[in-house]
């Protein structure tokens, strides 16, 4: 028995069925009712038609059950058609023919059947089971059978986008920033990838309208998507790797992705470790160790040599632009305190580095910055650009300092050590292509070679003493020196990880007995000459183009 529901909606098309407790759709003509019940199976809309033999309401038009009938399965069908539309998300094709199952089994009741390279609609994606619908039926297809996906109708990922990058595998989307997340998608080698977001670890994407997030380290190209878009600087690719640079650390060190203590883990430097260096900001150095390559901390890394003389100066060496030649006795003052430090004798040569009315001199036996006051009192020679450089002109200077006081027998004797290598190197020429061993003009160090006992670092022995003991600030200063200019060092070594009090750390170089030696090779175009001069304190050394 069925009942119209007026009461509740008076113009409602439902009549209650009393018998199943549910409603149904009512039309009607002259003669007869025309029932029609909706309801699905499977995702898919039937409707039943059941013609009632009671005249409810009289017509005039004979078709209007035709009418009705049509117009309300039309209504019907779009609204059911409508709410598939909106679920699902994107298309794709599969590789064989395949069976839709109704449950994700491959045992469960079949649904549909699919051909090899027929498209599909896709609901939802998983690793395993995909989701889909054909023809009104929805239910699930393997996964790995299922590829190509387009974007459906509306999705246009590169509009989307704000970058676009490629990787140098194969990546998978995951639905979150975890390599355990549900797998979205995946992107071939090569592949576009469309780049919604970047970030440290992960970038979002879109791939045919589904987002979704992957690892951003094999991402190594990145460009903009569209005019008026800039790659922030931390996310720009790093150039190819280019070793300038050998250093060794101090503590082991992790290569990060990105110039932060918290940024992925690549590898590790080990303690005493030599690794090669690209370069560096004073904070962060950009290295490479095997496959390993990214930022480590510059701070730990010690001993820097360069592989081309002729690249980029080693991390730390100072250019002196001048040699200043004291006329007069002239006072050096601290330039922080204002306190006098010494009084520079006539006749003095110094490496300084401004011309100004503050002249700035670096004390490193002391470990300060001097200034002159009385510039009246010097005269400069100016250093040329080795590359400019004609014969006889200036190419690099270098100054280190010594106490001025010879009173004690070690002064006295580290003084005597000091003159007897710049009277053996003062004037010496290196040919263009020649090789300098600092021990072939000064060694060995001993009473019967002319030298005297001085202080020595010396830490396998309690004797701090011993014959030609001072003669490495001569080896250290050349080096300093040499470093401003492309002249190839060989060999070298600092005497200590603590360093030496006359120069920078780790800017030092022992000479001694054996294999303890400055060593160069003059890479220039052209022969140098060498003149050195220690003088009221101050040991410097001059590099010339000979003539």
């Amino acid at each position: 028995m069925w009942t119209k529901r007026a009461a509740h909606h008076p113009h409602s098309p439902f009549l209650f069925d009393g018998n199943s407790g549910q409603d149904v759709l009512w039309a009607w003509n002259a003669s007869e009712l025309l029932r029609i019940r909706p309801w699905t199976a499977a995702g898919r809309l039937f409707v039943q038609w059941k013609i009632i033999d009671e005249p409810l309401i009289m017509t005039k038009d004979g078709h209007m059950r035709k009418i009705v009938s049509f117009l309300i399965l039309a209504a019907l069908l779009a609204s059911s058609a409508m709410a598939l539309a909106e679920e699902i998300l994107y298309t794709g094709a599969v590789t064989k023919a395949m069976t839709v199952r109704e449950k994700k089994s491959t045992s469960a009741r079949k649904l549909e059947s699919v051909e090899a390279g027929e498209f599909i609609n896709i609901i939802e994606y998983d690793d395993q089971w995909t989701k889909v619908e054909k023809n009104g039926v929805v239910g699930y297809l393997l996964t790995k059978n299922v590829e190509d996906l387009a974007a459906a109708a509306g999705y246009n990922d590169s509009a989307e986008a704000l970058y676009i990058g490629t990787s140098e595998k194969p990546l998978t989307i995951r639905e979150k920033k975890n390599t355990s997340a549900l797998k979205m998608q995946t992107l071939a080698e090569g592949e576009p990838i469309y780049i919604l977001e970047l970030g440290e670890q992960w970038h979002r994407v879109v791939k045919q309208g589904v987002y979704g997030y992957v690892l951003a380290n094999p991402i190594r190209t990145l460009e903009p998507a569209r005019d008026g878009v800039e790659i922030p600087a931390q996310f720009l690719p790093a150039p190819e790797f280019e070793a300038v640079y050998t250093a060794m650390a101090d503590v082991n060190l992790s290569i990060r992705r990105e110039k932060n203590t918290d940024s992925r883990l690549l590898g590790t430097v080990y303690e005493k470790e030599w690794v090669d260096v690209m370069n560096t900001d004073g904070e962060w150095a950009y290295v490479k160790k095997g496959d390993a390559e990214g930022y480590v901390r510059a701070d730990h890394l010690r001993y820097f040599t360069r592989y081309d003389p002729y690249g980029p100066y080693v991390p730390g060496t100072v250019w002196y632009p001048y040699a200043a030649h004291a006329l007069e006795n002239t006072e050096v003052y601290d330039n922080t305190s204002g306190e006098l430090l010494r009084v520079v004798p006539r006749g003095t040569i110094m490496a300084v580095s401004a011309l100004d009315e503050h002249m700035a001199v670096t004390l490193l036996y002391d470990r300060i910055t001097g200034r002159i006051a009385a510039t009246g009192n010097l005269e400069f020679e100016t250093v040329s650009k080795w590359d400019e450089a004609q014969e006889g002109d200036l190419i690099a200077v270098y100054s280190t300092y010594y106490d001025p006081v010879q009173e004690t027998a070690s002064q006295k004797g580290r003084l005597h050590n000091i003159m007897q290598g710049i009277e053996r190197l003062n004037g010496v020429i290196v040919g263009k292509g020649e090789k300098f061993y600092f021990n072939d003009f000064c060694a060995p160090y001993t009473i019967a070679n002319g030298y005297m006992e001085g202080p020595i670092i010396n830490y396998t022995s309690r004797d701090k003493m011993g014959p030609g003991g001072g003669i490495c600030q001569v080896s250290t200063t050349l080096y300093n020196a040499i470093l401003q200019i492309p002249i190839n060092i060989i060999k070298w070594q600092v005497h200590s990880s603590y360093g030496i009090s006359y120069a920078p750390l780790d800017f030092d170089s022992a000479v001694g007995a054996g294999n303890i030696d400055l060593r160069l090779i003059n890479s220039l175009p052209y022969d140098v000459r060498f003149v050195m001069q220690a003088e009221g304190g101050v040991l410097t050394v001059r590099v010339y183009r000979a003539s």
